[in-house]
């Protein structure tokens, strides 16, 4: 089994794409692009082994955070903001 990752962003994530954009630099060993949409987030995320992300900076709308955190509660990714 893989090691699993943690990830914090410290950007500001103002919208989904400051966070698609802030992930994109975690990539590391797997060659997957950053994600655009929701979809491919959930994929991007478990592609990287990513079980937890903590956002420093966070001032996403109510709608979208909570759409953000549906997938991440979906794939079993930790949120802390």
């Amino acid at each position: 089994m893989p090691n699993k990752r943690r990830v914090l962003i410290t950007d500001c994530i103002q919208s989904r794409e400051d966070l698609f954009h802030a992930l994109d630099s975690v990539r590391c060993d797997h060659d997957a692009p950053a994600p655009k949409n929701l979809d491919a987030l959930a994929d991007f995320l478990v592609d990287a082994h990513i079980d937890r992300i903590t956002c420093a900076n966070w001032a996403m709308n109510d709608e979208d955070t909570g759409a953000i955190q549906r997938v991440l509660g979906d794939i079993g990714v930790h949120f802390f903001r």
